[in-house]
């Protein structure tokens, strides 16, 4: 078929469209959680995600378009529509070698947080300002008079009759960047193999070495008597019996037994004794203690290694999904003389809009805890301002009624901010200390 029906094209439209629409609200929803959560800057890849997805949107202004412009060329809608296509459709592919390059970075020059995130400008330079270049000369170069962009079948791209600038400029760089970043997940994987071997290893001797340190370890026991007497005799009998004369007996025994107890006599009538038995935490030695410290700071930076590198996979496998089909597709064109196989225009005005979506779906998956969590605050805020409403309308409020209503929607936030620092403190005083 050497080219579509009316009717195709407008199904194709449609799909544009949809798909368009779809991926604009993901990639929004990934901007405004990233903005109001810190929670989501925990991770690398979170915030090259958060990048990529302005790039996006604009990539998604341009689709929502369609082919409402391939009937005037010459107009500025269809010149600006295949500006931001060139410009930030390749931005997308920037962002994913940057995450490849994150992951050779992690497992080869142990970069942690901290330094991966002081490279992110040169990312941003590169993903946005190298695309930018082609993307603008375009619009001024002219083939035999006729303007580079022009139609492109699904929407207003670079011409049919300057074909060859679709892959020298487009396809062929994005395949190159592909094929960079399999190179590196290739390498990345023959580590990460080696690391899960460690990783089980570790796992399955640390419960030993657990065992092995708490038998060679010492358990001491202390045990304090206190021991109340009510005299009968004196001024002083009909006292209290707390009142009274003590003894205090100490034990120490560095085995779970009785004690030899030591006391001087006293006369009494009625004597209350009251026992506490002190059980000290065994010592551990400081050598293996060291030890297991830095095996345990190495199985966390693998495991940590290991999570970033499942993330961008996935990131990795959405640019297949995308950039499989719509390169057939142009192939196609290209071989056949602009034909056009109808499937594939149906699965490349599928896949190209949907970036900004899958880009939203791989941040909320690898951030799931944190949207729940937000999900949760906004939740408890809708429910505690309602609280507020409805007792406000009420005829009978005292001004101590109205203080709890005001501070009502900060109390879940102020538990559950006061719960996970008691976790951080718990796990802070529960870590092992050296020396």
């Amino acid at each position: 078929m050497n080219s579509l029906t009316e009717s195709q094209r407008n199904a194709i439209g449609i799909m544009e469209r949809t798909c368009s629409a779809v991926s604009l609200l993901g990639s929004i929803f990934t901007i405004v959680t990233f903005s109001c959560s810190s929670a989501f800057h925990e991770k690398p890849i979170n915030r090259l995600v958060f990048f990529a997805s302005f790039g996006n949107m604009m990539a998604n202004v341009a689709t929502l378009i369609s082919n409402a412009y391939l009937n005037r060329l010459d107009s500025v809608g269809c010149q600006a529509q295949a500006m931001l296509i060139q410009w930030f459709m390749f931005a997308d592919t920037g962002f994913m070698l940057a995450m490849a390059i994150n992951v050779y970075l992690t497992f080869y020059r142990k970069f942690d947080a901290k330094r991966l995130r002081q490279i992110e400008p040169v990312y941003l330079l590169a993903c946005y300002g190298v695309p930018f270049i082609p993307a603008l000369l375009f619009l001024f170069i002219k083939h035999n008079g006729e303007r580079v962009y022009g139609d492109a079948t699904l929407w207003c791209w670079i011409s049919k009759d300057v074909e060859y600038l679709r892959f020298a400029s487009f396809y062929g760089p994005i395949w190159v960047v592909i094929l960079i970043t399999f190179s590196i997940y290739i390498r990345a994987g023959r580590t990460i193999l080696e690391n899960r071997k460690e990783l089980r290893e570790f796992e399955s001797n640390i419960d030993l070495t657990s065992v092995n340190d708490e038998d060679a370890s010492t358990t001491k026991r202390t045990e304090v008597s206190i021991t109340a007497e009510a005299s009968g005799s004196g001024p002083m009998a009909g006292r209290d019996p707390s009142w009274g004369d003590y003894m205090v007996r100490v034990s120490a025994d560095n085995h779970i037994s009785p004690g030899i107890d030591v006391a001087s006599p006293v006369h009494s009538k009625t004597i209350y004794e009251h026992t506490s038995t002190l059980q000290l935490e065994p010592t551990r030695p400081q050598t293996s203690t060291r030890r297991n410290s830095a095996r345990r700071r190495s199985f966390e930076f693998k495991s940590a290694a290991w999570s970033y590198s499942k993330c961008a996979l996935l990131y990795f496998t959405s640019s297949l999904i995308t950039w499989i089909p719509s390169t057939a597709n142009r192939l196609y064109n290209s071989i056949h003389g602009g034909a056009v196989l109808v499937p594939l225009a149906f699965m490349s005005a599928f896949v190209l809009p949907l970036q900004g979506f899958w880009n939203c779906l791989i941040y909320t998956v690898i951030s799931w805890g944190a949207c729940k969590n937000l999900f949760e605050d906004m939740k408890g805020r809708g429910l505690a301002v309602s609280g507020i409403t409805t007792s406000m309308s009420g005829a009978n409020l005292t001004a101590g009624s109205h203080q709890r209503d005001r501070s009502l929607p900060w109390s879940l936030n102020t538990a559950r901010s006061s719960g996970m620092f008691d976790c951080e403190s718990v796990a802070e005083l529960s870590r092992p200390t050296e020396g």
